[in-house]
């Protein structure tokens, strides 16, 4: 293939493109004698074809509604996955590898978006409208196999490929083939929105020792321009997304923080208040768990999320009440804990006729030190021992996976204790041994990346400030790798797919 990748135009700056797909590439090839600008007498020659089109695949002329575009179909009658093909700033309708991926089992889409027929030849903005036409078409045709469609896109049009992606259903993958993720030289609209165009600096361009000119430069990063709003939000993808419930401690209301901040990496999230919230009770009593059922099922049939399960997320009286949640509701698929518990504490546990008492306690355990803030981690009973062994949530009826984080300095109550045990008896029954990560000099309150940590505060519960433990250096350090260890723990188990995320928020 040498003899094709370096041909050189006869015409500067010219490019070769081959615009009629319904003939073959012709390539003339002649060896002559010798070598130089002056060849000898021709040897010999003959003429290569390349054809775009394979017997039986199908082009087809759009002129649908908006529509000017052309779908290329593989032979046959069958179903085929389908994609729509966008060019660059060239303008017209560019048709050669929508041509060559019919060829492999694509019904492919060669879609114009401007300078073409009745098009607008130089549009002032990208109405995300008329390729949201297209899209609905591919899915309303016959020979196009749901439930989504593909985009690949190049320079100009990968900046629409994404923009798609972004504000449009049904789209399930993108290539992107060398270009930004900001709106470039044409903004884009949908709706009330509007993506304005990132500046443009040509007094940055470069002039190489060839005269060309080098443009690399001459865009602002859009991560770092001021209101960052010629980024195209990626992160409001189609979905569905990975679904998560996020549950917090003792302290009530709805936080609402670490939720948000896993929806930036691809989540579903649902930030569930559970007491101390509007109309939910005001003291921790007793929990039902028909009203954390009735937010899993709201979750497995929202459209956004993807099934067939979901995962949860809870720190301290949060992170038993997932294991219990995970113990007797159906669809959950993975469970994390930072710093919970696996027997149940604080309040009566009912779901049907199934009631779990609250681990005991004994206030008198409870350590003051001189600067008056107590230290409640010996305060509760051992769930190993005597009646509350009654409080121990049968872990082992859950059919999901589980992470403990564990904050090896943790003064609320001995995190990596529960841990181990829960550990053990997973394993007693025969199930897949959970992950456990220790962080020694971390405690109680392992918060998502970069959050100051909190030593000590007033507790709901015992009514005085109590010490949660931790080292700050130690303890943010384990905030930000917790925070890996969380959302690739459930990347591996709600997608199937590595985490490529960051520690960062």
């Amino acid at each position: 293939m040498g003899l094709l990748w370096a041909l050189q135009p006869q015409k500067p700056f010219w490019r070769l493109v081959k615009r009629d797909v319904q003939s073959p590439f012709l390539l003339q090839l002649e060896v002559f004698e010798g070598h130089g600008e002056r060849p000898g007498r021709l040897l010999a020659q003959a003429q290569h074809e390349r054809a775009f089109l394979r017997d039986g695949v199908r082009r087809v002329p759009v002129r649908e509604g908006r529509i000017r575009a052309t779908l290329f179909l593989p032979p046959g009658e069958d179903t085929f996955p389908g994609i729509i093909d966008i060019h660059g700033l060239g303008g017209g309708l560019f048709e050669p590898r929508a041509s060559l991926l019919a060829n492999h089992g694509f019904a492919t889409l060669a879609l114009a978006y401007y300078q073409f027929e009745d098009l607008p030849q130089e549009p002032k903005e990208l109405h995300l409208e008329y390729f949201e036409e297209a899209v609905n078409y591919m899915l309303q045709h016959k020979q196009v196999k749901g439930p989504g469609v593909g985009l690949l896109g190049f320079s100009k049009g990968a900046e629409v490929s994404l923009a798609m992606a972004a504000f449009l259903k049904n789209i399930l993958a993108v290539a992107s083939l060398n270009a930004p993720v900001a709106a470039t030289c044409i903004p884009f609209s949908y709706k009330d929105k509007i993506i304005p165009t990132v500046t443009l600096h040509e007094h940055k361009a470069k002039a190489t020792n060839s005269k060309f000119l080098d443009y690399s430069d001459v865009i602002d990063d859009p991560f770092q321009a001021p209101g960052n709003q010629s980024r195209i939000p990626l992160e409001k993808g189609s979905g569905p997304f990975p679904g998560i419930i996020d549950l917090y401690g003792a302290g009530g209301g709805l936080p609402e923080y670490r939720a948000c901040l896993l929806a930036n990496h691809g989540f579903a999230v649902l930030a569930l208040a559970f007491y101390s919230y509007e109309d939910l009770p005001k003291a921790m009593k007793e929990f039902h768990l028909e009203y954390f059922e009735e937010a899993v099922n709201y979750m497995l049939h929202h459209t956004q999320v993807k099934g067939p399960g979901i995962g949860l997320l809870g720190h301290s009286k949060g992170g038993d009440l997932c294991v219990s949640m995970a113990s007797f509701l159906k669809g959950i698929t993975a469970t994390a804990l930072i710093n919970g518990s696996v027997a149940n504490v604080g309040a009566v546990l009912r779901y049907k006729d199934i009631t779990i008492p609250p681990l005991g306690i004994n206030p008198k355990r409870i350590k003051v030190g001189k600067s008056g803030i107590a230290d409640i981690i010996d305060v509760l009973n051992s769930p190993l021992e005597g009646p509350d062994q009654q409080s121990f949530i049968p872990l082992e009826k859950a059919e999901c996976c589980f992470l403990f984080i564990v904050g090896q300095d943790d003064h609320n109550w001995k995190s990596e204790f529960f841990a181990v045990e829960g550990s053990k008896r997973l394993q007693a029954h025969g199930k897949e041994k959970p992950e456990i990560v220790c962080y020694p000099g971390a405690g109680h309150y392992i918060e998502p990346p970069f959050f100051p940590m909190c030593a000590a505060s007033m507790h709901l519960l015992f009514g005085k400030p109590v010490m949660w433990g931790g080292e700050p250096k130690a303890h943010c350090e384990a905030q930000i790798d917790a925070w890996q260890q969380i959302q690739a723990f459930f990347h591996k188990h709600l997608t199937g797919k590595p985490s490529g995320t960051c520690s960062k928020l």
